[in-house]
């Protein structure tokens, strides 16, 4: 029987490196007692106005069930509210959740900073660069 060469499988390589960034990520955002996910969420809310799960989960490329234990979460916490009209559900921050905005980009600098000591900042670039492009050709054509 011949070794198999994890090196040699995307999902590995990929799924190999994702785990060390988000440790790092999850150990920045863990100081608010936050998962990285939450704190994205929290982020991309800042924009004063409110918004719809679907786009939330479009943005952050999560699916919608996600999103949604995400928000109810956050909103158990305090740092969202959420508006029905009808079948229609928006999401906005509240007084708490603008207040960890400014904590929020800190962290999210500081994280950047961190990737970019490990990598340098030509290697972080071109990882994001490369990650970024691979994911505009996989979601064309997922289907």
């Amino acid at each position: 029987m011949s070794k198999i060469n994890f090196d040699e499988c995307l999902y590995f390589a990929s799924a190999r490196v994702n785990r060390i960034v988000a440790k790092i990520s999850d150990d920045q955002f863990k100081k608010l007692g936050l998962s990285s996910t939450a704190a994205f969420i929290l982020m991309y809310l800042d924009t004063g106005d409110a918004i719809n799960p679907s786009a939330i989960a479009e943005e952050l490329s999560l699916d919608r069930s996600t999103v949604t234990r995400f928000l109810d979460k956050l909103q158990r916490q305090g740092y969202i509210e959420r508006t029905s009209q009808g079948r229609s559900v928006t999401v906005a921050l509240t007084k708490a959740g603008l207040n960890l905005q400014t904590d929020l980009k800190q962290m999210w600098s500081t994280l950047n900073d961190q990737y970019i000591e490990l990598l340098g900042a030509d290697g972080e670039q071109a990882l994001r660069t490369i990650l970024n492009a691979d994911f505009d050709v996989l979601k064309a054509n997922k289907g």
